[in-house]
């Protein structure tokens, strides 16, 4: 059975083969590059990046990237920490620091969070990055190397884990790392897919995972991106520019890149508030989201979830009151879990408590009895109606794994994909993410 190809195919690199590729222009850099970014990057701008950065630069804030692995380039200088290699198995092979990405899609996400601006700056450029490598360059990976992935980004005590991949199928060894994340204080981020599919892939699917979908310039909802209750934020993810593994410079689009944000975001508020709980800087995305297009604020949209993130908005407002992390609430992402926060404007409406005032008695009890009876009655005949209209509806059609979205991806071919000069080309717009396969036992 074959696995499923990753979703950045336009950055990978082929085999061996040198890649020529023309430098897109960049303004001159300042004496602090952190403050200044490529006119390229229209999302640091739409995040208003510069006026977050008054605020926070992500210092302190580890964010353990588990992706192809993260190569050495000017942007990430001084910016990635000793990480483990789990592309061959449960057992690290190695630090997953230097020259190990063969594909280029894990040194983007490192990119878009923590770029230094040499080239490309990132939305928490003093946030560090843990690279954890859990698939190769040529394939996916499975289930058990994703999961042991997460267990050693936990154990380094990281405050954010990026997951710019996905499945179509859950799988309990990842649900179980995914849940020993959660409990350890950490916000876990993962992309919705990118197969235009009607439900969100695995592992942001899982309870207590943040899950993003991508928006374009104008914060409409990408058309590849996949929507569904579960989405909880979505972020700018169409032509983000970022590095590849060869120190290239390109455009990109997909939940990937949109994902990365998000996690940029939460290290921004962690370094800010360090006190914080993880469910604390959830509520806190939540709350201060921004409605997408045609949504009503406060309110879940399947495209949007509870909007697009607001890194200013997020930074400026009070902590939550609940320090619990809302998507492990029963509903999942659409059962309103901002509900309980106090932080920002645009929060969803406090859901409202019982009301512990007596009202006072009546003056005439034969009053209350015949208006309980009529009450009594009322109930009554609408639970009949209500039991006709159901026996009339049938039983709903059955689901399947086809609601997905996509099925496995033929592997890599073998002709080199970069036959043209610049490799950015949009000859394929819509990459999509690594996956890993259905069988976890398979190799890649």
């Amino acid at each position: 059975m074959r696995t499923r190809q990753p979703k950045k195919a336009a950055l990978r690199r082929a085999g061996s083969a040198a890649i020529a590729a023309a430098l897109l222009a960049l303004p001159a850099v300042t004496a602090s590059p952190a403050q200044a970014f490529s006119s390229q990057q229209w999302a640091l701008g739409y995040l208003k990046a510069s006026q977050d950065w008054q605020i926070s630069k992500g210092a302190n804030v580890t964010v353990a990237v588990l992706d192809s692995g993260v190569a050495s380039i000017p942007d990430l200088n001084g910016q990635v920490l000793s990480g483990a290699d789990f592309s061959q198995g449960a057992t690290s092979s190695g630090n997953g620091t230097t020259d190990t990405d063969s594909s280029g899609h894990g040194t983007g996400m490192a990119s878009v969070i923590v770029g230094s601006g040499t080239n490309v700056t990132g939305l928490a450029p003093e946030a560090k990055i843990l690279p954890v490598r859990v698939m190769t360059g040529a394939g996916g990976f499975t289930a058990q190397e994703l999961a042991a992935g997460i267990q050693f980004a936990v154990q380094q005590h990281v405050g954010v884990i990026n997951l710019s991949l996905n499945s179509a199928v859950p799988d309990p060894t990842v649900q179980a790392a995914i849940t020993q994340a959660i409990d350890s204080n950490v916000v876990v981020v993962a992309a919705t897919g990118n197969e235009s599919a009607s439900s969100v892939d695995y592992p942001a699917a899982y309870p207590g995972v943040v899950a993003v979908g991508a928006v374009d310039q104008g914060g409409r909802i990408w058309q590849r991106s996949n929507v569904g209750s579960q989405v909880v934020v979505t972020a700018p993810g169409v032509d983000i520019f970022r590095d590849n593994n060869l120190n290239e410079q390109g455009t990109e689009s997909g939940t990937s890149e949109a994902t990365a944000y998000v996690s940029a975001a939460a290290a921004l508020i962690r370094s800010a508030h360090p006190g914080w709980t993880a469910g604390q800087v959830i509520r806190d995305l939540i709350a201060t989201a921004d409605p997408g297009a045609g949504q009503t604020a406060g309110q879940h949209s399947d495209q949007y979830g509870y909007g697009v993130i607001d890194p200013l908005k997020a930074l400026q407002a009070p902590a939550p009151s609940d320090t619990s992390n809302p998507l492990l609430a029963s509903g999942g992402a659409g059962a309103s879990p901002g509900s309980s926060s106090t932080a920002g404007t645009g929060a969803a409406n406090p859901t409202t408590a019982p009301s512990t005032e007596t009202a006072p008695a009546s003056t005439s009890s034969h009053t209350g009895l015949i208006i309980g009876i009529v009450i009594g009655v009322i109930v009554i005949l609408a639970v009949i109606l209500l039991i006709i209209l159901l026996a009339r509806r049938g039983p709903k059609p059955p689901t399947g794994p086809g609601q997905y979205g996509g099925g496995y991806q033929p592997p890599y071919q073998q002709q080199n994909p970069y036959q043209q000069q610049n490799p950015y080309q949009q000859q394929n717009p819509y990459p999509q993410q690594p996956h890993y396969p259905q069988h976890p036992n398979q190799t890649p």
